[in-house]
């Protein structure tokens, strides 16, 4: 089969079908119906000459050779990203689209910047296409990893290969109880990591398992959120500590809803980074917004100094 007779919205459908994980699923992202997604793959399962999944009562998954030609259409697609980015070049235009991963509740850290950063960037003369998603660590880091998301920026414990990241700010992690929780009425100026472990401690599901930052043991708590306001709602019930970003949690400190435990003990920084693939060419767009991100977060240094 020659690539020109492949219909390329139909290896996009593929795609989409193959990253949300089953027919249905992908029918709010691509925005057709069941039926025409279902037509859509029989054809091009047809032009291939092969089945590219399964799907049924057991499940959906691909096939051995939908697995191929998954990675070799995800590739295909990149190089034709890589070609169009090179022709806005070649004509001095910045066009093209920004996948932009974030880290939950980042938005109220007084220097993250990325408010301005967008700002600036649409400010510039051109045809941007941006799409934003809010994830866990974790998942952002796979995103970039898989290719779905250009850049991504959040707190990573862990550096994974294949990746580059850039330091960019800190953000102070407190510990905090809630005005319903034992600890809230009494002093809690001299606690130690010793001294909590007749409470539970909610954890970040990401982060569970691992030794904790803080060095308060967490084991056996009871309570996950893989989002910063889960822990919120677990903190505000009473029932639980958690660990939350000081800008985050500053608005129920002052309207007496949450206390700071001890934060020079049980605190913690985290810093937070930007977040690539490594070993490629970025589009003009990625680099027109890192540019500005960077301008912006100096702007923000100087600022604080």
């Amino acid at each position: 089969m020659e690539l020109d007779t492949l219909d390329l919205r139909q290896l996009r459908v593929f795609l989409t079908v193959a990253d949300c994980g089953g027919f249905s699923q992908a029918q709010a992202e691509l925005n057709i119906s069941i039926s025409t997604i279902s037509i859509q793959m029989s054809d091009l399962e047809t032009r291939l000459g092969m089945r590219l999944c399964q799907r049924g009562r057991t499940g959906f998954s691909l096939t051995r050779e939908g697995e191929r030609v998954y990675n070799a259409a995800k590739t295909l697609f990149n190089q034709i990203d890589g070609f169009t980015n090179e022709l806005h070049d070649l004509r001095q235009e910045l066009s093209g689209k920004l996948s932009l991963g974030i880290t939950d509740n980042l938005i109220t850290h007084p220097n993250s910047s990325i408010a301005q950063s967008l700002h600036e960037l649409f400010n510039l003369e051109g045809k941007i296409e941006t799409t934003i998603n809010i994830l866990p660590p974790n998942l952002l880091e796979r995103e970039v990893l898989d290719q779905r998301l250009d850049i991504a920026i959040g707190a990573f414990p862990k550096h994974l290969p294949g990746l580059h990241y850039q330091p960019l700010f800190t953000e102070n992690q407190i510990l905090y109880c809630g005005s319903r929780h034992p600890l809230f009425h009494i002093s809690t100026d001299k606690l130690k990591p010793q001294d909590l472990t007749d409470y539970r401690i909610a954890q970040r599901g990401y982060t569970a398992g691992r030794p904790h930052p803080s060095n308060i043991k967490t084991i056996g708590s009871g309570a996950l959120s893989y989002q910063m306001e889960g822990l919120v709602y677990l903190v505000l019930s009473g029932h639980f500590l958690a660990h939350l970003p000081d800008h985050l949690a500053q608005k129920w400190v002052e309207s007496g809803e949450m206390k700071a435990l001890n934060p020079q003990e049980l605190g913690y920084q985290s810093t937070f980074e930007l977040v690539a693939r490594a070993g490629t060419h970025p589009s003009p767009v990625l680099d027109a917004f890192k540019k500005c991100f960077a301008e912006s977060l100096n702007r923000e240094r100087k600022r604080g100094t």
